[in-house]
């Protein structure tokens, strides 16, 4: 399978990291690849180990796969990184650019039964007049609407859901993974907003303003320079 284990798109602005201030990253074993958001390619280098560029990362859980990512800028400028089995995640501060000492509980952040064992794929969707995040497992899938500088107390009243009733012609099983993205230089008269869910060797894109699926490819027919991971 050439899909990722893990999709993020982060914004760096308020980081001290160089460079551009906008990228996605896949994630796949034990390597990763950045996505330049401007430019809409595979930045140069890739893909890289990803203890090279996330140091620290998966020593708190040696040999194990990351299994979905986000990064919420509402709570507290960090990106939470989620672990395949692991009841716990690692969070990673996005100022200072490096991983917090502590791992937390997954549903401390994601108060969820969702998140309680199993592979589940978190997705942080900005709506611009709404944000959400969107957890999904198995043939259902939970929401959190996002609050400015708090993290959820608990799912949105009428969740976990079939995802089949929720995504209708688009998704019935969780995707492997999902990232949603903002294309600054696309179109200037449709709006650029979009949402990618991975599954095997396919992906789907989904129009976040009307709510439905535009088309579903080969990821390498997409996703143009797409690499062979090691």
């Amino acid at each position: 399978m050439i899909g990722p284990n893990a999709a993020l798109y982060v914004d760096w602005t308020r980081s001290t990291k160089i460079g551009a201030k906008r990228a996605v990253y896949f994630f796949k074993k034990q390597q990763y690849i950045r996505w330049d958001v401007e430019k809409e390619e595979v930045a140069s280098g890739y893909p890289e180990d990803i203890s090279k560029g996330w140091p620290s990362l998966l020593d708190h859980f040696p040999g194990v796969n990351l299994s979905g990512a986000i990064q919420v800028p509402k709570w507290k400028n960090k990106i939470f990184f989620f672990f395949d089995g692991q009841d716990r995640l690692v969070s990673w501060d996005v100022k200072t650019n490096c991983v917090d000492p502590e791992k937390l509980h997954a549903d401390k952040v994601l108060p969820s039964s969702l998140v309680q064992g199993g592979p589940f794929a978190p997705i942080y969707v900005d709506r611009g007049e709404s944000e959400a995040v969107y957890v999904f497992r198995g043939d259902e899938y939970t929401r959190f609407t996002v609050s400015k500088n708090s993290q959820p107390l608990k799912e949105d009243d009428g969740y976990p859901r079939k995802i089949g009733q929720g995504w209708t012609g688009g998704l019935t099983v969780a995707p492997g993974c999902g990232v949603s993205v903002n294309w600054p230089n696309r179109s200037k008269v449709l709006k650029n907003n979009k949402l990618y869910f991975f599954l095997g060797e396919l992906y789907t894109r989904w129009d976040i303003d009307t709510h439905s699926r535009n088309y579903r490819l080969d990821i390498p027919a997409g996703w143009k320079g797409w690499p062979n991971f090691s």
